[in-house]
């Protein structure tokens, strides 16, 4: 294993003894790299010479006697026993010793006096050499002191025609004791130089084999290589880290880990190393995932001029130790940087940060340096506020947290400091709202020092308003009045003022004073915000219309999930579940779940994963609604999720009660709720789902009595919110529950004329009820025209609850066939939804049939259907609009219903609903 790739060097030496024996005595100059092998191959060279007959002298410098003279001469004088006699020895030993200690008091060495020592010395080895030929091997040439340079100098000057050979060994990386002795001494080996070269790849598979006995895998082979950068040691100790994990030998799809073996080698090669070495070492091994585009910065960083910088570069990579640049894996980064004394480390990370940051570095580098050194000088506050934006985008809150810190530690001014304290807020409610609170009293205190901005008090008023600190919220934004402010931040007030009103209703006034802006109408539109705020207040007073849905999208479009995002993200969702937009608006939910995951933001996870439970529970998804609501509540604490509980609380509520779990919603009631949710919107949630638990068990009157609440709330608000909170509708079915019919009926229709024209499923709901408090023959119309609405909102709940009321009213009526077809498509619903108390409420009427002589005839219809009029037959009975079938299908709308009128006349039916009752069965039938 010691002569892998070193074969050549062997030989040389070979040749250079039988020269020697010859009497041609010469110098051989072997060089390399710390740790290349140089001493290994003197061993080797020496015990070949012993073999071989020669005396063998042997000597080597050492860095602690760097400064002692001729500490090599006396190594040698010791061994020149057997070349002189003892008095012989003990004389040049004196001689030397005298020499020495004069020198080292600075005393001038009489010349001949030294001539006479070297003399004498040369004469006898080289008389010795008349006799036995003679190896002198010095290894580490480089710590070897002036004087006994001067020696060796003198004695290599004169072995040319005796048989003495002299092998000096010199490593790179490291300054010579005197470079020009040094030099002169490497130059007199002249073609007898043999240099030791990194080892290469073949080299490294060699060892390899040698080691684990067999053939290693070629990626283990080239994973070797790279990290111990063909260095000897390195590559023998990583050997030795992957014998002591995998004795067999690592596999071809191994990690090649270098361990403690490799650490400790990679570390005491960096303390052998010269001291500007090392400091371009640490240079390097803290900048490698971002080096400095040149020398120049290089040298600066490692505060050595551009020469040393270059001279050692080269000399690293000679030796292995840098490839392209960087050092060969992390450990040996790591291994240099523990060298450094604490101070050294802070001053190197800070000179690397102003470096990276003048050459126009990316942030998040710059500003690692800087969390590492734990300093912020006066131009690195944007530094770290961006670094912190692009973590915040990878989901590391907790490092941007820290870079945020360390720039508001760092911040010179009271707003600076102010405004890092928003960003902080910020930050920390992705995580934790209740944690993150404990900063709103001090941005409370900034807001009355007038050292917050318009938009940084926007954001505390969001802050203040969900944890329930409604009167700082009122005070914080009272202070806006006085302040000037621009289009953008017009803006955001106004979009404030709408949130504000839509999750508490009476708090604030109806206009902000001192900006008119804020009750402008669509035509005064300026940006998404303020089209937003219109749509939230159009959805409150007027109910929702084409104009809010277009607003919301196009708000979900254009603001990135950031900091200051979720409450127009949130808002722009609920105006598209109030518009029934259920799959459009659980489309952006989804998209934005994923995103706040990837961004490490819990806290806005469980906020999504709460409007997610809503829109599942609107399109009658109770399983899913459910499982949301659930997660939802695990997601944040009480206390985190404050006022806004009452919503996945409501959610998996009234999904219990649909499926039929009453012992489990009744458990949900025992969890407290929070005074101040009942003075937002959130509270009428939770009244309406507490009120529909009392009524699933026979409790009308403490039903009615939550609804009654709901009307109180909204009266002492001065808003009514039929969209948003319809309690009319609860409060009759709660009514008709009691037998009171008028009554009633006197809450759907003012329901009714509450809402907009436009189809809801509120509105829906509104003619059920009302449906219950008509004569009979009236019912079965209400409630088709409700049903319509519902297939066009995606509620399939309330249609399953619909049609069963239409069945109902049909086999009342003694229209059993589409009472049996109707009850059948409710009970579908019913279990698609999983809603098991109505299903197991509808099972009797569905096994119910009557006689019908129908069938025959119905049959030979539908068979007198085309394919295409099959297809777009079944499409409109299970409730698809026209443009709902053209897009499924590829075709036209004209298309559609030119095929439905002919499906019309075959089937002889004159309405869409009629088309369940014809097709009955043979609907899924039909692909």
């Amino acid at each position: 294993m010691v002569f892998v790739e070193r074969r050549n060097q062997v030989a040389h030496f070979t040749a250079a003894l039988a020269d020697c024996q010859s009497g041609n005595g010469r110098l051989l100059a072997v060089t390399g790299p710390m740790a290349s092998g140089k001493s290994t191959l003197l061993d080797a060279f020496a015990e070949r010479a012993r073999s071989e007959g020669f005396h063998v002298l042997r000597a080597a410098g050492s860095r602690t006697e760097r400064d002692l003279p001729l500490s090599l001469v006396s190594q040698l004088c010791h061994d020149l026993g057997y070349v002189t006699d003892e008095a012989g020895r003990s004389d040049l030993l004196r001689e030397v010793r005298n020499t020495a200690v004069r020198h080292d008091r600075g005393e001038a060495v009489p010349g001949p006096r030294l001539a006479t020592m070297l003399h004498g010395a040369t004469v006898a080895l080289l008389a010795a050499g008349l006799h036995t030929p003679v190896l002198l091997t010095v290894d580490n040439l480089q710590h070897v002191d002036q004087l006994s340079l001067n020696c060796l100098l003198y004695l290599v000057r004169r072995i040319r025609s005796s048989r003495v050979l002299v092998v000096l060994s010199g490593g790179e990386l490291v300054e010579p004791t005197d470079r020009q002795l040094f030099a002169e001494l490497i130059e007199l080996a002249g073609d007898h130089h043999l240099a030791l070269p990194p080892l290469s790849r073949d080299g490294v598979r060699t060892l390899l084999a040698e080691a684990f006995g067999t053939p290693p895998a070629e990626p283990v082979v080239d994973a070797c290589t790279r990290v111990s950068g063909g260095n000897p040691l390195l590559a023998r100790t990583l050997i030795t880290d992957l014998r002591e994990a995998a004795p067999a030998g690592p596999g071809a799809d191994a990690d090649i880990q270098p361990g403690l073996a490799y650490t400790s080698a990679f570390r005491r090669y960096v303390e052998r190393c010269d001291p500007v070495i090392r400091q371009v070492l640490a240079a390097l091994a803290l900048l490698d995932d971002c080096r400095p585009t040149g020398v120049l910065s290089l040298a600066r960083l490692a505060e050595v001029d551009a020469a040393a910088a270059r001279r050692a570069v080269s000399g690293l990579e000679l030796a292995g130790l840098v490839l392209d640049g960087r050092l060969p894996h992390p450990r040996a980064r790591q291994a240099v940087l523990d060298q450094l004394t604490a101070p050294a480390l802070t001053g190197l990370h800070l000179r690397a940060a102003l470096v990276l940051h003048e050459e126009g570095s990316a942030p998040l580098p710059i500003a690692r340096h800087l969390l590492a050194a734990g300093r912020t000088p006066s131009w690195a506050g944007p530094v770290l506020g961006a670094a912190a934006e692009e973590l915040l985008g990878g989901g590391e809150v907790e490092l941007a947290l820290a870079m945020l810190r360390l720039a508001h530690d760092g911040a010179t001014g009271d707003e600076q400091r102010a405004t890092l304290k928003v960003a902080l807020l910020q930050t920390e409610w992705r995580v934790d709202p209740a944690a993150a609170g404990h900063r709103l009293a001090q941005l409370v205190a900034a807001a009355r020092a007038d050292r917050l901005s318009v938009l940084d008090r926007v954001t505390t008023v969001h802050c203040l308003l969900w944890l329930g600190r409604t009167t700082e919220a009122v005070e914080v934004l009272d202070g806006v009045r006085t302040m000037d402010v621009d289009a953008r931040e017009r803006a955001e007030i106004r979009f404030l003022t709408a949130s504000i009103r839509y999750t508490h209703p009476g708090l604030i006034g109806d206009q902000p004073a001192g900006h008119p802006s804020s009750g402008r109408g669509p035509e005064a539109v300026v940006n998404t915000r303020e089209a937003l705020a219109h749509a939230l207040e159009t959805i409150m007073t007027k109910g929702p219309n084409s104009t809010v849905v277009v607003a919301a999208e196009q708000a979900l479009q254009r603001a990135p999930l950031v900091g200051g995002a979720p409450p127009v993200l949130a808002a722009a969702l609920t105006v598209l579940v109030h518009a029934d937009h259920l799959e459009t608006a659980a489309l952006w939910t989804d998209r934005l779940l994923a995103q706040a995951g990837d961004r490490g933001a819990s806290s806005w996870r469980a906020m999504l994963t709460g409007i997610r439970s809503d829109i599942a529970l609107r399109a009658g998804q109770l399983g899913d609604a459910q499982r949301h609501a659930e997660a939802a509540l695990g997601m944040m604490s009480r206390e985190s999720w404050s006022d806004a509980f009452g919503v996945p609380l409501s959610v998996a509520m009234l999904a219990l009660v649909a499926r039929g779990r009453l012992d489990e919603a009744g458990r949900l009631l025992d969890q407290p709720v929070p005074d101040t949710m009942f003075d937002t919107v959130f509270g009428l949630f939770y009244l309406q789902a507490r009120g529909n638990y009392y009524l699933a068990t026979g409790r009308a009157e403490a039903a009615l009595e939550d609804f009654l609440t709901c009307w109180d709330l909204t009266a002492r608000w001065n808003v009514d919110l039929p969209a948003i909170a319809p309690w009319r509708i609860h409060a009759a079915r709660a009514h008709l529950a009691l037998g009171h019919a008028e009554e009633a009926r006197v809450l759907a229709e003012s329901q009714l004329t509450h809402l907009s024209p436009e189809p809801s499923r509120t509105h829906a709901a509104a003619l059920r009820v009302l449906a219950a408090t008509v004569p009979l023959a009236q019912r079965p119309t209400l409630l088709r025209e409700a049903a319509e609405m519902l297939r066009a909102c995606g509620d399939r709940l309330e249609l399953a609850h619909t049609l069963a009321d239409l069945s109902q009213a049909q086999k009342a009526l003694g229209d059993f066939q589409r009472a049996r077809m109707t009850v059948r498509r409710a009970c579908d619903l019913a279990t698609d939804c999983q809603a098991d108390a109505l299903r197991r409420q509808l099972l009797p009427d569905v096994d119910d049939t009557v006689p019908d002589g129908g069938d025959e005839h119905d049959a030979e219809a539908f068979n007198s259907l085309s394919e295409a009029e099959r297809r777009v037959a079944t499409l409109a009975a299970q409730g698809s609009t026209n443009r709902q079938i053209a897009s499924k299908l590829f075709v036209t709308v004209s298309t559609v219903e030119q095929h439905l009128t002919k499906v019309y006349r075959k089937l002889n039916v004159t309405r869409r609903a009629d088309l369940l009752v014809k097709l009955g069965p043979r609907i899924g039938n039909v692909a």
